[in-house]
């Protein structure tokens, strides 16, 4: 608990710097009006609570084991999805907050210092999106539902706002110098434009080849092919952000960045797992590949299809995450925030990007993986549940198939 002391001049650790005990104490007052909106809503039940209670222990727990491994995910917020789900955005949102202040104080991996606590509004926000994505139908539709059109119109302009992205990149840079007010005007433009071309694909999407009503059999059509290349594009994801030349298997040198040896997972040395490109995108992409005919064969029996929205809906959600974030990981604490996510910043760093950029890369990066899998995750938990242990919960039965 010591780092909840504010800092003496010149001292830097173990305590918080007065911005950073400022900015806790918005949290913590964020926190009372939330639990507030909650307390008024028909969300907070005694068996809500109870669910809160065991989300927050799940991701604790989940997070911490992620934290220990030095993996750079998050997978801290699989509890916060499950109550967003099941009993609604607000509940989901003080859930997440309360987990990243309870973690913070506990002497457990991730937890016992201040950076857990001042990602809470991150947290919170998955809350929010949680709650929200689950009232769209994300977690009970089925295969023939006409609004899946919604979400492949979505997905689309997510991936043209991610080639948009790619071209701005090669040709003309995304640069950002904060000391250079023009560069960050020339930043800022381009990510409208990006945010632009994104939104313009989704409307025009959904307005011709995704308008599916009632009975059109391309909704599964649709839906079965979406799945597929939704699931190469996650399985491509894992494997460069693992084993990629300067994935996560790289940095476990059993080495210390002084030389010493390093007592993480008995001092092993995984450097023999990173894969040098072109060898490794090209096993990348052949098992990708491989994932995609296995995932289309699988997605064509009974309601497998389904999964698709679930993914969009995690996808978008660490989208959002990772903006917000952003700021707090790079104006509290300069990018660096002691996870295993710091590797992927410095690695980003090494390529030019600033602070700033570095973190948002990192975030773009790993957070919609990220809360995709723990979306999936929550996905198998509810199916597993018996309806009538679902619809116990205020929101339980938009989780239940139409």
């Amino acid at each position: 608990m010591d780092w909840l002391t504010v800092c003496a001049e010149g001292a830097t650790t173990p305590c918080v710097t007065p911005i950073q005990a400022a900015y806790l104490v918005a949290v913590i007052l964020g926190i009372v009006g939330l639990a507030m909106a909650v307390r008024r809503s028909r969300d907070f039940t005694t068996v809500t609570l109870s669910l809160m209670a065991v989300a927050i222990a799940i991701n604790i727990a989940v997070g911490s084991l992620t934290a220990l491994l030095r993996l750079p995910l998050y997978l801290d917020s699989v509890g916060t999805v499950l109550v967003g789900a099941l009993a609604g955005p607000w509940a989901g949102a003080l859930t997440g907050l309360l987990s990243n202040l309870v973690w913070s104080m506990l002497p457990v991996p991730g937890g016992a210092g201040p950076a857990t606590a001042f990602f809470a509004p991150v947290a919170a926000t998955v809350g929010l999106l949680a709650g929200f994505w689950a009232g769209r139908g994300v977690f009970g539709l089925r295969s023939d539902d006409d609004r899946i059109g919604g979400f492949l119109a979505l997905a689309f302009g997510i991936a043209a706002a991610a080639v948009a992205m790619l071209v701005a990149q090669a040709t003309v840079g995304l640069g950002f110098d904060p000391a250079d007010p023009s560069s960050q005007v020339r930043f800022a433009g381009l990510g409208f434009a990006i945010v632009a071309i994104g939104v313009v694909a989704a409307w025009a999407s959904g307005r011709t080849i995704f308008r599916l009503d009632g009975d059109d059999p391309r909704i599964r059509r649709y839906l079965v092919a979406a799945t597929a290349i939704s699931a190469a594009a996650i399985v491509f994801a894992s494997i460069r952000l693992l084993f990629a030349p300067n994935g996560y298997a790289s940095t476990v040198t059993g080495l210390t960045a002084d030389g010493t040896p390093d007592p993480f997972l008995g001092g092993a040395d995984l450097t023999g797992l990173a894969l040098s490109d072109p060898l490794g995108l090209a096993v990348a992409v052949a098992v990708a590949a491989g994932i995609a005919a296995l995932a289309w064969v699988w997605a064509r029996r009974g309601e497998h299809a389904r999964l698709f929205p679930v993914w969009v809906g995690g996808f978008t959600t660490g989208i959002v995450a990772a903006c917000v974030a952003a700021p707090i990981a790079a104006g509290v604490f300069g990018g660096v925030t002691g996870g295993g996510t710091d590797l992927v910043v410095a690695l980003f760093r090494t390529l030019g990007l600033g602070v700033f950029q570095s973190v948002l890369a990192q975030g773009l990066t790993s957070d919609p993986l990220d809360k995709t899998i723990s979306f999936t995750v929550v996905f198998v938990i509810l199916a597993a549940l018996p309806i009538t242990v679902r619809t116990m919960f205020s929101r339980g039965d938009q989780t239940v198939d139409a």
